[in-house]
C-alpha cells in the first residue's frame, strides 16, 4: 500500500488545512462524475478518499504515524499495540525478572472479524454486531436505502449447539481444566486466548461432524437499512432485533465521502463557486445547484474575490432543523491573454485608491 502522505501529496507534518486542500484538489480531478468510463481516474479517486478519511482523523492519523500500515487493520488496538511494543523493547534490553510487571492481553480483542460490511465487534449487548456503512454526501442529505449481508450464528441442527457427537461421553477439558481459556505466557505479557481443544466449551468429546465441534453454524442474512436523512459522518443508528443471535442489534456506524465541491459542517454547506469577471463586476442572476434542486442567486455588482453569499434552508435537513448554504464567490480571469482586455483592465488602474496597500503590513 502506496504511504497516505504521499498519496495526497503532502508532507507529514501537513497541516488539517493543507489535508483538506490536497483531497479537494485531487476529488475533483479524479472524481467518478467527472471522469465517467475511466477505472483509473477511479481507482485514484478512492485511493484519495481513503487516504483523507485517515489523515482528516487526529485520532487515526497519530494510530497511522505510530504504527503505520498495522493501523489500518480491523480492530486494531493502539493501546494494546503500545504496551507490546513495550515489552519487547524491555525484552529487547534484558528485560525484567519472570513475574514482574506482567501485562495482560486478550487475543480477541486484537483483531476484529469482518463479515461482508458487518464487523463482529462487542458493543456493549451480547448479541450486537457493528456495521460501517459508507455514503455519498448526497445519500446522507437526502437518505438512503443500504443492503448489509449480517453473520447469524445459528445452534447445529446435528448436535443442538453443544459441539459434541451425539451420545458419546463427555468430559472436562484436560488442557483448560474446564475454562474453557488458556494463558499464553511470554516474559511479562500474560496473554489469554479461546480454548483451541475444547473452542471454549470447556468440556471435550468426539467433535460434531457437522460443525466440526463449534457448536453452531455460521450463516448470513440479507438486511435492508434506511438511513434516515440528514446523517453525518460517525452518525450512529441502531436497528432492533437483527443481531448476530437474532436478538441484539446492528449498530451502524455512517462514514461520508468528502464531496469534491461541497464542505459540511454541522448542517451547514458551503460551495466555493467560480464566476467571470464580468459576472463579478456587473453584477448577474446565475443558477447554482443545490440537493433541493437549481435555484437563483444574485451576484451583486462589484462583487469582490471570496465574498460569501447565504442561501438560507438550502443545507442539510435533519428532522426538524434545516442548515443553510454558504456560497463563496471564486473569481475567474478569462483564460489565455486577449490584448484589448489587458488595455482595458491596464485602463481601470485610476479607479484603486492609492492606499489599497497601506495597511499591508509585515
Amino acid at each position: 500500500m502506496e504511504d497516505l502522505y504521499r498519496t495526497l501529496g503532502v508532507s507529514r507534518t501537513a497541516t488539517a488545512d493543507q489535508i483538506g486542500k490536497a483531497y479537494r484538489r485531487l476529488a475533483r480531478k479524479y472524481h467518478p462524475d467527472l471522469n465517467p468510463g475511466n477505472p483509473s481516474a477511479e481507482e485514484k479517486f478512492k485511493q484519495a478518499s481513503a487516504a483523507y478519511e485517515v489523515l482528516s482523523n487526529p485520532d487515526k492519523r497519530k494510530a497511522y504515524d505510530e504504527f503505520g500500515e498495522d493501523s489500518l487493520r480491523s480492530g486494531f488496538d493502539p493501546e494494546q499495540a503500545r504496551a507490546y511494543q513495550q515489552w519487547k523493547g524491555r525484552r529487547a534490553a534484558g528485560g525484567r525478572p519472570f513475574g514482574e510487571d506482567t501485562v495482560d492481553f486478550d487475543l480477541g480483542s486484537l483483531f476484529g472479524e469482518i463479515f461482508g460490511q458487518a464487523e463482529a465487534r462487542p458493543t456493549g449487548r451480547e448479541g450486537d454486531l457493528r456495521a460501517v456503512v459508507e455514503l455519498d454526501l448526497a445519500q446522507a442529505v437526502h437518505g438512503a436505502e443500504v443492503s448489509l449481508e449480517v453473520p447469524r450464528s445459528e445452534p447445529c441442527p446435528q448436535c443442538s449447539g453443544t459441539g459434541r457427537a451425539p451420545h458419546t461421553a463427555v468430559r472436562t477439558c484436560p488442557e483448560c481444566g474446564g475454562s474453557g481459556k488458556r494463558q499464553i505466557v511470554q516474559g511479562p505479557m500474560r496473554m489469554v486466548a479461546t480454548c483451541s481443544a475444547c473452542a471454549g466449551t470447556g468440556q471435550t468429546g468426539q467433535a460434531c461432524p457437522a460443525c466440526g465441534g463449534r457448536g453452531v453454524r455460521q450463516t448470513t442474512r440479507q438486511v435492508t437499512v434506511r438511513i434516515p436523512r440528514g446523517a453525518d459522518d460517525g452518525s450512529i443508528l441502531r436497528v432492533p432485533a437483527d443481531g448476530a443471535d437474532g436478538s441484539g442489534n446492528i449498530v451502524i456506524e455512517t462514514r461520508v465521502r468528502p464531496h469534491p465541491w461541497l464542505r459540511r459542517d454541522g448542517l451547514d454547506l458551503h460551495l466555493t463557486l467560480p464566476v467571470s469577471l464580468e459576472e463579478a463586476y456587473n453584477g448577474a442572476q446565475i443558477e447554482i445547484p443545490t440537493f433541493g434542486g437549481p435555484v437563483k442567486l444574485r451576484v451583486p455588482p462589484g462583487t469582490q474575490p471570496g465574498t460569501r453569499l447565504r442561501l438560507r434552508g438550502k443545507g442539510v435537513h435533519r428532522a426538524a432543523e434545516r442548515g443553510d448554504l454558504y456560497v463563496e464567490l471564486d473569481v475567474r480571469l478569462p483564460p489565455g491573454h486577449d490584448q484589448e482586455l489587458a488595455d482595458a483592465v491596464r485602463s481601470t488602474g485610476s479607479d484603486y485608491a492609492r492606499s489599497m496597500r497601506r495597511e499591508v503590513r509585515l
